[in-house]
């Protein structure tokens, strides 16, 4: 069976180079929402996860949710998404933060949410 390693598949094909969240596939960055009550009681019908959940859906495309913690949840968001959606950010935090992301948390929310990106 012939080798395809010199054959050009994808731009990212077969690299293993930053992010490190794509191979073959959309990027990914993990974010961390920090939301006072995000973490109480967040089974129930219409919590602040659930609340956070619905705004973030608004600005981006999720992946996963993690189990919320002391004020935090981390999410797994397509980059791409984001960059369409919060054009301040430029997708992945650059420095100026994740405020459109923020903004439609807190919207949905009625809290005050901080977004920060997770180092992969």
């Amino acid at each position: 069976m012939p080798s395809l390693i010199g054959t050009t598949v994808a731009a990212n094909y077969l690299v293993a180079t930053a992010p490190f969240s794509q191979f073959g596939t959309r990027q990914v960055q993990i974010i961390n929402v920090a939301l006072s009550g995000i973490d109480t009681t967040p089974t129930i019908a219409n919590s602040n996860l659930s609340k956070a959940v619905r705004g973030l859906q608004a600005m981006a495309e999720i992946y996963a949710v993690g189990t919320p913690t002391s004020g935090n949840c981390q999410f797994i968001i397509a980059v791409d998404t984001v960059t369409t959606a919060d054009s301040t950010s430029g997708g992945v935090d650059s420095g100026t933060g994740y405020g459109k992301l923020e903004a439609a948390i807190n919207a949905s929310t009625a809290g005050s949410s901080t977004v920060t990106a997770v180092a992969l």
